[in-house]
């Protein structure tokens, strides 16, 4: 196992992002329910989840940069089309929500739709080639 291959450091990497993750989120939420903090701390320890997230995004864009041009041409066309189905949904979602009083979708939630549908694009793909 090559330590150094940029797939095993997106791996270390994006678990370890991960790591942050649960941490602050479990750790926002116990101090905001304990605290009842308000004004702008409130808003401070509401975001600090949302920190990490981006921290796997930089992760991701790193690892795209680091792999040969094939795989970074498939990961670029997924990651396009993720990010395309996932407008489209949240778009679609909003307008039933508005007319037709449909349940309210979480906003935090959108980032886990998003890789759901990144996996899809794999399966997709390899159906196509």
């Amino acid at each position: 196992m090559n330590l150094k291959s940029p797939t095993c450091q997106y791996n270390i990497w994006f678990l370890a992002w991960v790591a942050v993750y649960i941490i602050v989120l479990f750790a926002s939420v116990l101090f905001i329910k304990s605290q009842q903090p308000t004004g702008a701390l409130l808003y401070v320890m509401a975001v600090l989840p949302a920190l990490p997230i981006g921290g796997t995004i930089l992760v991701f864009m790193n690892y795209i940069d680091r792999v040969d041009e094939y795989l970074r041409g498939l990961l670029v066309k997924r990651f396009i089309t993720a990010t395309g189905l996932t407008l489209f949904i949240c778009s679609a979602w909003g307008f039933i929500e508005s007319n037709a009083n449909a349940r309210h979708f979480s906003l935090y939630l959108v980032y886990l739709l998003f890789w759901g549908l990144f996996g899809l694009t794999r399966i997709a793909s390899r159906q196509a080639s």
